[in-house]
């Protein structure tokens, strides 16, 4: 289920987009070397990434972190992802959207020393890239970790459905309760290689990682929720992955 790793977003996080379809790729990517120095260059092409935002070429752009609870290390896993949203394919899938070609255009000639000279100690061993349409989401007030869930239903529509009838409902209720940042449903448009490749993924974000092991531990769901839902019809194994992230960095809302 590693591959799964690159399907993922946002943050999904503190995206302030309301309900309309909005589609995002999540590219994962596999980093050896200097892991501190990686994460250096991300500060800096943010830089570039929220200059595309203001211009109107992409709506969203993160950089995540897959998070770990112990000291090793799976040396065939993706260790990061980035997310990036637009508000068609269209978008997308225009050249515009390959914003970190514009980087000598944003970035001063020191700041693309630097790069250059942190990028040498580094490596991208391998990389992965995805594309999801959303079919709802609750955007909240963003979070600093957020769990993606990762699945193959027996039925796309019915797993969707329920979820916008259901549990969209009970999130934008118990939102604040629960100290969520935002949550969402999405379709996965690229397919996969494996038979069980998953065909949809829904996220939950947390303001801090106590809130999130809470959420997983589990909570009572009304009485009137649970003789209505289908899950166990749905996905009687239930997801096939669930990894946590944390947020690196973000783009925020274009400035005017």
């Amino acid at each position: 289920m590693k591959k799964i790793l690159l399907l993922v977003a946002v943050v999904l996080i503190s995206v302030t987009y309301v309900n309309a379809q909005k589609v995002f790729s999540i590219h994962a990517v596999r980093v050896e070397g200097n892991i501190a120095a990686f994460e250096k260059v991300q500060a800096l092409d943010y830089k570039v990434a929220q200059d595309a935002v203001n211009k109107g070429d992409v709506a969203f752009w993160a950089a995540l972190k897959v998070e770990k609870f112990d000291a090793f290390d799976d040396e065939k896993g993706y260790n990061y992802i980035f997310v990036q949203w637009a508000n068609s394919i269209d978008e997308l899938l225009s050249t515009k959207s390959a914003w970190w070609n514009n980087k000598s255009k944003v970035l001063s000639a020191a700041e693309q020393e630097e790069l250059k000279t942190l990028s040498a100690t580094f490596n991208w061993t391998k990389d992965a890239r995805n594309v999801f349409v959303t079919e709802d989401m609750l955007s909240g007030s963003g979070g600093e970790f957020v769990q993606f869930n990762f699945g193959r239903p027996a039925s796309v529509s019915g797993f969707i459905a329920e979820n916008k009838a259901l549990w969209k409902p009970f999130y934008e209720k118990n939102m604040t309760k629960l100290n969520m940042g935002g949550w969402g449903v999405a379709r996965r448009l690229t397919t996969g290689s494996d038979s069980d490749s998953p065909t949809i993924m829904s996220w939950d974000s947390f303001k801090t990682m106590s809130d999130l092991m809470k959420y997983r531990i589990g909570f009572p769901l009304p009485k009137e929720m649970t003789d209505k839902s289908k899950m166990s019809q749905y996905m009687p194994n239930g997801f096939s992955s669930q990894p946590i992230f944390s947020i690196i960095k973000y783009t925020k809302d274009p400035v005017k």
